[in-house]
């Protein structure tokens, strides 16, 4: 939990949608990253108590105000808790980590050459992971929901092109091996989301954020491979079974 004393360094390290409530109150991850939140607010006339509002809010709904069972949730709520949760966390992390991966690969060639090619698997990461939720929203997704409808309701036809539901499955699963071996490489290049010694508040800033991120991911991954597309299909299984 945050707190006014802690740095903002260590605030974005805390949990993955920080960074995004520091920079919606203009706080520079970057300039102001060792100054504690009680500094960076009296820099910008900024409210603490606010900050630390909003900062918790953000925190309890990522974490879960209450503990939640995913496996025991209707399968809509289980598609808007990963929407609402974990395709947010991707749409407002990645951008970010991506703009601080080509700032380190531009300021830091001699010192630090392998952020060329962390810039370059950070590229990659979003472009594949940005594609990949945004086919899950408009496609998967309004399928899997359809399956838990009483019969006799229309499936959605808007951008489907499989027969079961077990085709955009494999593909999905597919995409999150491919981002899992990218973040392993990433893994590699920065020795385990680490910053060096002395490294800039920039590499910080990036490690920390990328460390959560993939922890996020992780989660994110679980939620899909383990509990919603076993689901689906068995769904799938028993609609074809009364037919």
């Amino acid at each position: 939990m945050a707190t006014p004393t802690l740095s903002i360094r260590e605030i974005v390290a805390t949990h993955v949608s920080a960074a995004a409530v520091l920079q919606r109150f203009e706080i520079d991850l970057s300039s102001q990253a060792n100054l504690s939140l009680t500094q960076a607010c009296a820099a910008l006339q900024l409210s603490v108590e606010q900050v630390l509002e909003k900062l918790a809010a953000a925190e309890a709904f990522e974490t879960g105000a209450q503990p939640i069972d995913p496996a025991a949730m209707p399968l809509q709520k289980l598609i808007q808790h990963i929407v609402r949760l974990h395709h947010r966390s991707v749409r407002q992390e990645l951008p970010r980590l991506v703009a601080l991966a080509r700032e380190l690969a531009a300021t830091q060639r001699e010192l630090a050459p392998e952020f060329a090619e962390v810039e370059q698997l950070m590229d990659e990461l979003q472009g594949d992971i940005i594609a990949h939720i945004e086919k899950e929203e408009n496609v998967l997704f309004p399928y899997i929901a359809y399956l838990d409808q009483p019969p006799g309701i229309a499936p959605p036809g808007s951008g489907m092109r499989f027969l079961r539901v077990s085709q955009p499955v494999r593909l999905m699963m597919s995409d999150h091996d491919s981002a899992q071996q990218i973040l392993r490489r990433l893994d590699r290049l920065t020795n385990g989301f680490q910053a060096s010694a002395g490294a800039s508040s920039t590499q910080v800033l990036f490690c920390d954020g990328l460390r959560a991120f993939e922890k996020d991911l992780r989660h994110h991954i679980h939620l899909e491979d383990e509990i919603l597309f076993p689901r689906a299909l068995k769904l799938e299984e028993i609609r074809s079974s009364r037919a």
